[in-house]
């Protein structure tokens, strides 16, 4: 950090902080003392210079530079400091940052949800709601197809993640730190995600008569099938990067439509052309009622979306958030999705994660321990094991070379489940950042196991 930066937050009333200040275990320390306990993982990770960035690439305060496979857990579309990005919002600057959408109208906010619509699969005729966080997207998907259907019972998977609020948290079960305690917002009917790695039902990929879509209607018929909805991600983010069968999507699809429910894809990681189309469920062949998204909608800025059936809502004032799709993020939500048409990043994002495919996959074949790579476009996960014969998870191992990746080979990079790593880097990575990200990956592999 400069002086320039410095002196700014001096100004701003902290006349302790100087240049003899920046350290990361001196700020680690004192974040430690004010900000709540979350999903920091300080042991592992430094504390981040605000005021630099390029790309993919980003820094820490002591100046260590890192190359970033995260893309802030799949939010940073084009990276840091793009510069088309930042050309646009220079020249709106004057726009007026907040203008409550849910009250008043605004022209920004009708022109991102005819954009929303028209990108989300289905021709059915929609309606959006914008909202500031992806479980919020989840959140207003599930008020409105309860208050048109007006049932209330839910079917989600183990594992999945969908949020850490009320509603949402209930259809969450990746890691029991999330809702250990916490009260249950709905009734939810839980069965196994599609995980053919660990099917749990003991089935092979070739071989697999879709026992997972059984248990799902064996699970309606013991529990009731009066479900409002069944919430799916497209690919199972938090929970490790799941990659589930076509196949099998369609049959809880299929169940779902059978009992006379509605059927949502989560898209707030999976979705906004990660995968090389604009939801990820698309990859499965499965058009659904609802759609949430989030995460690189905003570029960096707190911007979701919930899309349902018109009209969404039986009346007014059933479901309203005040920071929603102020005029400033609309139209930087606009230029995304219309620099992402533009620049032919459907089809990059496919190509680079094909290519980041076999790259990491040239890892499972030299290393024991890599059980298994998966992924669609940019959105790839590796799961490690102790053995690929046992496949026992091996999680300190992933702890191990998370923390080698950024400590060591200054890889940038965050864990998924029990023991696997995810790659979900920003859209303009390149071939040659593809390959340095591997190069280092190998390295943190082979330290940690030595």
């Amino acid at each position: 950090m400069d002086d320039k930066h410095i002196q700014i937050l001096k100004d701003l009333g902290f006349g302790d902080i100087s240049s003899k200040t920046m350290s990361n275990e001196y700020w680690k320390n004192r974040a430690a003392e004010a900000l709540a306990i979350t999903t920091q993982e300080r042991d592992v990770f430094g504390c981040l210079d605000h005021t630099r960035g390029d790309g993919v690439r980003i820094y820490d305060i002591e100046g260590t530079e890192y190359l970033d496979v995260t893309g802030g857990v799949a939010v940073r579309a084009f990276g840091l400091r793009y510069k088309p990005f930042l050309d646009f919002e220079a020249s709106i600057s004057d726009v007026v940052s907040e203008l409550p959408g849910m009250d008043f109208d605004a022209i920004p906010q009708t022109l991102l949800a005819e954009r929303v619509a028209k990108i989300t699969p289905g021709t059915f005729k929609k309606r959006v709601v914008f909202t500031t966080s992806g479980a919020r997207a989840v959140e207003g998907c599930m008020k409105s197809a309860m208050d048109l259907s007006s049932r209330r019972r839910f079917v989600a998977f183990r594992p999945a993640f969908h949020g850490r609020t009320g509603y949402a948290l209930a259809l969450t079960a990746s890691n029991a730190m999330h809702k250990s305690g916490f009260p249950q917002g709905v009734d939810v009917i839980r069965v196994p995600y599609p995980y053919c790695y660990r099917c749990p039902y003991g089935q092979e990929v070739e071989s697999c008569n879709l026992e997972c879509v059984e248990g799902l209607v064996y699970a309606l018929q013991v529990e009731g099938n009066d479900i409002v909805m069944t919430v799916m991600e497209p690919i199972c983010g938090e929970g490790g990067l799941i990659v589930p069968p076509a196949k099998a999507v369609k049959g809880m699809y299929d169940v779902t439509k059978e009992v006379g429910a509605y059927f949502m894809s989560d898209e707030v990681q999976a979705g906004m052309g990660r995968t090389g189309k604009w939801c990820a469920i698309e990859n499965h062949g499965v058009v659904p009622d609802f759609v949430s998204i989030a995460k690189a909608l905003g570029g960096g800025y707190p911007m979701g979306a919930s899309i349902g059936p018109a009209p969404m809502f039986t009346g007014p004032s059933r479901h309203s958030e005040t920071f929603s799709a102020e005029p400033k993020l609309s139209l930087l939500a606009l230029w995304i999705i219309k620099h992402m048409e533009d620049g032919g990043f459907l089809k990059k994002n496919a190509e680079n994660g094909a290519y980041l495919m076999k790259r990491l996959n040239e890892l499972k074949d030299k290393y024991e321990v890599v059980g298994d790579v998966r992924g669609i476009g940019l959105m790839v996960g590796v799961e490690f094991v102790k053995s690929k014969k046992t496949k026992e998870k091996a999680r300190d191992l992933r702890y191990r070379i998370v923390k080698n990746a950024v400590q060591k080979q200054k890889l940038w990079m965050i864990g998924a489940g029990q023991n696997c790593v995810r790659f979900t880097p920003s859209y303009i990575i390149t071939k040659a950042n593809i390959d340095d990200a591997v190069d280092r990956f190998d390295k943190a592999i082979a330290q940690s196991l030595s």
